[in-house]
C-alpha cells in the first residue's frame, strides 16, 4: 500500500498586480516594505502594493525600506498571509524589477 503524502503547492513568482486569488493558492512576492501597521506590511513592487499579514513581532522586525522576498499564502478575499520572509537587501532591485518586466512575469 502506497502511503498518502501531504504535497504543498508552490509559491508562483508574481508582480503585486498579477495576483490572482482565483488561481493562485501561494505565491512569492518581491518589493519593499514602505509601511507597517498591526499585524501587516505594506509591500511594494514595480507594479503595485499589497498588505501582507503577519505577526506582531515579525512586524517589529522589519524596517520601512527593507527589501524582502515574502512566500505567501492568497486567500479567498484578496489577503495575503506570508508563510516565508527572506531578507534581499542586497538585491539590486533596479536590475532585478527590469529582468521581471522584461520576462513578463505572471
Amino acid at each position: 500500500m502506497v502511503e498518502f503524502k501531504y504535497k504543498r503547492a508552490a509559491a508562483t513568482p508574481r508582480l503585486i498586480a498579477k495576483i490572482d486569488p482565483v488561481k493562485d493558492i501561494r505565491v512569492r512576492i518581491t518589493g519593499q516594505v514602505v509601511d507597517k501597521m498591526n499585524g501587516s506590511v505594506m509591500l511594494e513592487d514595480a507594479s503595485g502594493k499589497a498588505e501582507i499579514f503577519m505577526e506582531n513581532n515579525l512586524v517589529e522586525s522589519l524596517r520601512i525600506g527593507e527589501t524582502l522576498r515574502v512566500f505567501c499564502r492568497v486567500l479567498e478575499n484578496n489577503e495575503l498571509r506570508a508563510e516565508l520572509i527572506q531578507d534581499m537587501n542586497n538585491l539590486d532591485m533596479e536590475m532585478y524589477e527590469n529582468i521581471i518586466l522584461n520576462k513578463n512575469v505572471s
